[in-house]
């Protein structure tokens, strides 16, 4: 029984990881298209990534964000403690990483 109960723990966890997983990627993958786009404020996307992943994210515990624009691309990463359902087996964290080309006017 002890077996059943443990097994089902941790399928429920790796399940909502990679829920929290995929709707961590899409929150970086927008915050950073936006970013790319010319007379984006870096601070306010940051703060703003930040309060998403907070909102969205299921057992986020505690975030880092970090957005950069270069020249010729922008690109962010993520960082998520995540506390899953249920006990905590072993800590997990959580990296979400994006980058796509500026948006340079002609």
């Amino acid at each position: 029984m002890a077996i059943t109960f443990l097994l089902l723990t941790v399928l429920v966890q790796a399940s909502t990881a990679l829920a929290a997983r995929s709707v961590a990627d899409a929150a970086v993958a927008a915050s950073v298209r936006r970013l790319s786009l010319p007379g984006a404020d870096l601070a306010g996307e940051e703060r703003r990534l930040a309060q998403t992943l907070e909102s969205v994210v299921p057992g986020a515990a505690g975030v880092g964000v970090r957005l950069f624009a270069g020249p010729t691309s922008t690109w962010g990463i993520a960082t998520i403690e995540w506390r899953p359902p249920g006990p905590l087996l072993v800590p997990i964290t959580l990296h979400s990483r994006a980058e796509v080309p500026r948006a340079i006017p002609p």
